[in-house]
This record gives C-alpha cells, structure tokens and sequence, in this order.
C-alpha cells in the first residue's frame, strides 16, 4: 500500500478537497486527489497551476472512471523537489514512480499545457504508458516570444534564492499575476483567479516555474515522437495567445496517431475555459479505446 495521510494541509475551500490526501513518492510528499472507479484517468496541470485547474473536469468523470489529479513536483501543495526533478525527465521519472506507488496503469492520461509535454515523456516508460494521451493547449514548443527571451535569464537566476523571492513579491500584489493571467486569454471567475494568483505570489511555486523553464528540454522531446505509439489527440484552439497553433501542427506532425480537435474560441486555460467540452472529448476517446485485454 502507499504511505498515504489524511492531512488538513489543503484549504478546506480548495477545489475537490474531500478527494486529497498526500502521497510519499520519489522523495517528495505529493498531494493527490482520487476518486471514483473503472478504467484510470490521470490529469497532468501545467506549469504555474495546480490540482484546481481540473476543478470542473474532475467531478464529471468519476462516475465512469478512477480520475487521478496530482500537483507536479515544485507546485501547488506537493513538496520536497530536488532541481533535477524539474527537468522534463526528472518530472517524468518522478511522476511514474508516483503512479507505480498508486499501483496504476492508466487508460487516458490528460495534460494541460506543459502537462502534455509530461505525458508524452511519460510514454517512453512502457509500465505506466497511457493506452491514449489528450493534451489541451499543448505546450510542446516554446510558450511565445516572451517565453524564449525569458528562459536564458532564467537558467541563470534559478539558484539565486533573493530572485526567487523578488520575482514573488512582484506578483504577490496581484496586479502583475492577475495581468499575466489575462495574458492567457482566458476569463477566470473570481474565486478561480485568485487560488492561481495565490500560486504566483508564492515563492516556493515560482521557484519551480523558474527551474522548469531552465530545464526543459523540448528538442530532445520532440525527437520521440516519431517513436510514440499510443494515439495523441491535440485539443486547441487556433486564437489561444500563449502556444501558437501553426508551430504545434508543424512540431507534431511526426506523431504516427495524432488528431486535432479543435476548441476555438478558447484561451490558453481550456480545463478552466471549457470543461464540458473537453470532458465530450475524455468520455469519446474512453468509448473509442475499449475494454483493457491485458
């Protein structure tokens, strides 16, 4: 069994909080959230999110599935992140010994923005290899020219703790997180902007975004995937300010089982944006996959 606590460590207004407990895995304590059952469905945030980004998607599925959100090394309320778990790698392998903890294979894993690109690492580990990925916005090349002048500065600030702090306090007004939030093109209902605000103002979190972005290695990603061989479904949307459409279609041509379905009008935060629809699409792919034979 995993070494599970029931701990008060989520505020009790936290979205799905009577599914959370915490998880020992890879070295760090994790939170999860679980619930229902059948076949599993894994749910992979991005980056500067956390387990509430599913607030709306998660409850819709567990009457047909066993849905498993977790917040990624370095975010939300899992702690313990050594820097090399921030690579892409790193992250992958963290996050397959934490399903191998759970004791789960799952049937669909869905990633939102650089939880795709997480999930597609994590096809390369055939014991916890999803039977179909969906990615949402998919961050599988660079977030905008904003991102790529801004990942040399990081890889150089990372270690220094006062960076850390003084990019923090920086959001931690709410003007600047709430502006780049905007930036996402996504509108957010107040109670749901201010839990992402909450994460940008933390120092901890915005370390792990930093060290993210100095470590992931998209390049080396994007050469399996003409080796990837579980079907990829891209849900996007052409008008989305921070992944570009085109560059995507383009980068991801390789995948043998790609397929698009395409959400426009949508902003970059779909899960948030429009989760009726994307759950549509999770409950189509689950019909079309069938029963698991081994």
């Amino acid at each position: 069994m995993p070494d599970i606590e029931w701990l008060p460590s989520v505020p009790t207004d936290w979205p799905n909080c009577e599914h959370s407990s915490f998880v020992t895995a890879a070295g760090m304590r994790w939170h999860v959230q679980r619930a229902g059952c059948g076949p599993t469905i894994v749910l992979i945030h991005g980056s500067a999110g956390a387990t509430h980004t599913w607030r709306d998607v998660f409850p819709r599925l567990t009457s047909v599935a066993d849905v498993i959100a977790f917040d990624l090394p370095g975010h939300g309320f899992t702690s313990g992140a050594t820097a090399a778990q921030l690579s892409l790698d790193g992250m992958s392998q963290a996050v397959r010994e934490l399903l191998r903890t759970l004791d789960v294979k799952p049937t669909i894993g869905v990633g939102h923005s650089a939880g795709a690109a997480v999930l597609l690492q994590l096809t390369s580990y055939t014991e916890v290899t999803p039977r179909s990925v969906i990615g949402c916005n998919s961050a599988l090349v660079s977030i905008n020219a904003l991102g790529q002048m801004l990942q040399p500065l990081s890889r150089m600030l990372f270690d220094a703790g006062p960076v850390r702090a003084f990019a923090a306090a920086l959001l931690h007004s709410g003007t600047l997180a709430r502006t780049l939030l905007r930036s996402t093109g996504t509108r957010l209902d107040p109670m749901q902007e201010a839990r992402y605000v909450s994460l940008l103002a933390d120092d901890a979190h915005v370390g792990a975004v930093l060290g993210m972005m100095t470590r992931w290695d998209l390049p080396a990603l994007q050469a399996t995937f003409p080796h990837i061989t579980v079907p990829v479904t891209l849900v996007h949307s052409r008008n989305e300010p921070w992944v570009s459409f085109d560059a995507l279609m383009d980068v991801t041509l390789p995948l043998p089982m790609r397929s698009v379905v395409d959400m426009t009008p949508a902003g970059h935060l779909i899960p948030d944006e429009k989760p009726a629809q994307l759950v549509d699409v999770i409950l189509s792919t689950l019909a079309a996959l069938g029963p698991r034979t081994s």
